[in-house]
Formats: C-alpha cells, sequence, structure tokens
C-alpha cells in the first residue's frame, strides 16, 4: 500500500480544516523568520557603519542622538562645536584618525557631509567613476544617492536646507559632481560627500543675503558692521591610537564646557537593548502562534483518528501492520508541518523584505538583511518537530486499533 496516497485521501477529505491549521503554523513560522532576519539585519549594518569610530565628539545633549545623526544619518544633530575644539583633538596625542562632519543640508533627502578625505576610508569607499573633489562646492556621491538622483559626473544640483526633503533650495549655490563611489554596503552608500568649506560656503552666502537685507533697513547713523562668522563643525568622529585613548580622551571632552564624548559601541548596545524588548514580545507572539498550531493538530489528528476508525480498521484487516497506521498520521502531520513552515519561510522572507524597503523609503536604516542558511533549516526543523510531537498521542491511538472490536461496533 502506498502510504502517501493514503494520507493525501486523509487530507483531501477535509482541505478547509487542515489548510487552517497550516495557515496558523505558517504564520507563526513566519513572524519568527521575519523577526530574526530583521534583527539581523540591523546588527550586521550597525556593525559596518560603525566600522571603527571609537568615539563622536559633539555639543552638549544626547550621546545616542549624537550618534544616530553623526554615525548612521538616522537623527537630527545635537549642534555644532567651534572648529578650534576640533581640531584641538584633531592633533590629540592619542587619536590615531578624527574625521570632521558638517552637516545641514540634503539634496532629495540625501544627506549632504561637509567632511574630508579621510571620512571614505573608514569604511573603504573607492571611486567606481570620476575624481575626487579638490575645491569646493564640488561633491562625491554614494552609489545609492548616484542611482535615487540619477546623477553623473559633470552634473549639477542644488541642495535644501535641513536633514529631509521640503527645506529652502540654496538655488544660488550650485554643487558639482566629480565622482561617485563604488558600492560599499555602509551608510556611505547613501551620502553626498564635499569638503567642509562647502558647507561653510554655503550658509555663510544665506547668511550674508540676510545681513545685507538687514544693512539696508538699518537706519543712518553707525556703519553696519557685519560679524565674522564663527567655523563649526557638527561632530568629529575619532579612532584612536591604542586602549589609553578610550581612557584619557572622553575625560577631556567631558571636561569641555560645550562638548561632550559619545561612544558608539555604547550607544548601539543600549539601542538594541530598547529595540529588543519589542522584538521578544513579538517573537513571544510568534512562538505562541506555533505552540496553538500544535495544540490544534493534536485535536485535530486525534478527532481524525477518531472519525477513520472503521477505515484503520479495514487496513489491519487487509493485512496493514500496526507501525504502518503510527507512521500513516506521523507521515500526515509532517507533511502538513513541511508545507506549512516552507509557506512560513516565504511569508517571513517577503515581510522582512518590505520591512527593508519601508525602511530605506522613510529615511530609516538601511536593513543588509542575511543570506539564507542553518536559520531556515533549523526554523522547519523547528516546524516539523512541532508537527511530530503534536501527532505523536494520534499516531499511538492509531497503532492500537482493535479491528475486531472497531468493525463489530463496539
Amino acid at each position: 500500500m502506498n502510504r502517501f496516497k493514503l494520507v493525501w485521501a486523509f487530507i483531501s477529505r477535509k482541505p478547509l480544516t487542515w489548510a487552517f491549521h497550516a495557515l496558523a503554523l505558517a504564520l507563526g513560522v513566519a513572524v519568527v523568520t521575519a523577526l530574526l532576519l530583521v534583527q539581523e539585519g540591523l546588527e550586521s549594518r550597525f556593525k559596518r557603519d560603525l566600522a571603527d569610530i571609537d568615539l563622536v565628539i559633539g555639543a552638549k545633549g544626547s550621546p545616542l542622538q549624537l550618534v544616530l545623526s553623526s554615525v548612521f544619518a538616522l537623527d537630527v544633530p545635537t549642534g555644532n562645536i567651534p572648529l578650534s575644539e576640533a581640531e584641538r583633538f584633531s592633533k590629540h596625542p592619542l587619536v590615531k584618525r578624527a574625521v570632521p562632519v558638517s552637516l545641514g543640508d540634503n539634496a532629495m533627502g540625501f544627506r549632504i557631509v561637509g567632511t574630508s578625505r579621510a571620512y571614505p576610508d573608514i569604511y573603504g569607499g573607492t571611486l567606481d567613476v570620476g575624481t575626487w573633489w579638490t575645491s569646493p562646492m564640488e561633491v562625491v556621491l554614494g552609489s545609492d544617492a548616484a542611482r535615487a538622483m540619477k546623477i553623473r559626473p559633470g552634473d549639477s544640483f542644488s541642495g535644501e536646507h535641513g536633514l529631509s526633503m521640503g527645506g529652502a533650495a540654496h538655488k544660488d549655490a550650485a554643487y558639482r559632481v566629480t565622482g561617485i563611489l563604488k558600492p560599499t554596503g555602509t551608510v556611505l552608500d547613501r551620502m553626498i560627500l564635499t569638503d567642509t568649506t562647502s558647507v561653510w560656503k554655503v550658509h555663510e552666502e544665506a547668511h550674508g543675503a540676510e545681513e545685507e537685507a538687514e544693512s539696508h533697513a538699518h537706519e543712518a547713523g553707525e556703519p553696519h558692521v557685519a560679524a565674522e562668522p564663527a567655523r563649526e563643525v557638527t561632530s568629529l568622529l575619532v579612532t584612536y591610537k591604542s586602549v589609553l585613548g578610550a581612557v584619557m580622551v572622553p575625560r577631556e571632552v567631558q571636561a569641555r564646557p560645550d562638548l561632550q564624548p559619545a561612544v558608539p559601541a555604547i550607544e548601539v548596545a543600549r539601542l538594541t537593548r530598547l529595540l529588543g524588548n519589542g522584538g521578544d514580545v513579538l517573537q513571544g507572539f510568534g512562538v505562541g502562534l506555533l505552540v496553538l498550531a500544535g495544540l490544534g493538530f493534536v485535536l485535530t489528528l486525534a478527532t481524525a483518528v477518531g472519525q477513520r476508525a472503521s477505515q484503520l480498521a479495514l487496513l489491519r484487516v487487509l493485512g496493514a501492520r500496526p507501525f504502518m497506521l503510527f507512521s500513516l498520521v506521523t507521515i500526515e502531520a509532517l507533511l502538513l508541518g513541511f508545507l506549512a513552515g516552507v509557506a512560513g519561510l516565504g511569508l517571513g522572507w517577503a515581510a522582512a523584505t518590505f520591512a527593508a524597503q519601508t525602511s530605506v523609503a522613510t529615511g530609516g536604516p538601511v536593513l543588509a538583511l542575511p543570506p539564507a542558511g542553518l536559520r531556515e533549516v533549523w526554523i522547519l526543523g523547528g516546524a516539523l518537530a512541532i508537527s511530530l510531537v503534536a501527532a505523536l498521542g494520534p499516531a499511538i491511538a492509531a497503532y492500537r486499533t482493535d479491528p475486531a472490536r472497531v468493525l463489530k461496533g463496539g
């Protein structure tokens, strides 16, 4: 006798009942799969974007906000710091590398970052086409920014004030594209890099226009004298020469009245814990669905065995051994568990991919979804294990079927 044909005949008699329980199991698998993928994707992306940045020096405020804005481009800055302070710590004997970051403008939602040539080196950035900037108002675009903006070397564009679209356009200060970077899989792909003096130039010209308007409105008397603008940067990305820097430099920064140190590794760990609490709740929800699906399998299989008692007894009379009846119920559960597991994995991947695309579209973090591997094998194995455990009781009942008693109606 062909066991699989018999199993399929049993399932096809009540397809809606089995489809409901398989769907419940598939949804549980999907929730767990999607959460694991998103969690791993976030951790992987945070690790890549951190690179070897040991410390962020910025204006007083929230350390997490400082890290999110200066490293991950996910928040607004806490303010600016004097250029003199940035230069002071750049020359610190315990600092290996200090990269200035100046924020304030965007183009189509991509942040224009005033910095030095050392910034792309943090992420191993190399040119795909074109050349590096050599003078103010020249820019090099990350791969994602260039693709979205449909820009090539030689093109020009104007930035908008603010870090998201909708700000006032700097129409009189156009940037010229000199190069485009190769993809790195980091935050660098979504950046527009230029020299720090470009950011100063754009905002000083805007400030100068306001000063000129004010001077025209100034009453006769003392001549109006425009104040020399103070040079500032948003933050400084620091890498230490040795572990001694981790002890000494943050203390010195903290001692400055207008500065604060933020350790990216600590802030990311704090953020991960915050995100993990919500993830644990959703993961618990997914596990709960798996348990409910397992209980549903138990009840449905037990009911099915009872309803098939005469058929099972007839199989025994026709020569089927008790183990065959046991295997029929087991195969039925494993088949449904396998189908539900595969469907759940597909749903989970689809949900995680949608979450990644939505995150990018709304200006959130870019999720680097990990490749399929042992994770999916373990999840599918878990679905099969739940199905097998759920089948044990009903399968034993089928094994113990007494054909004489059943056929006599006893």
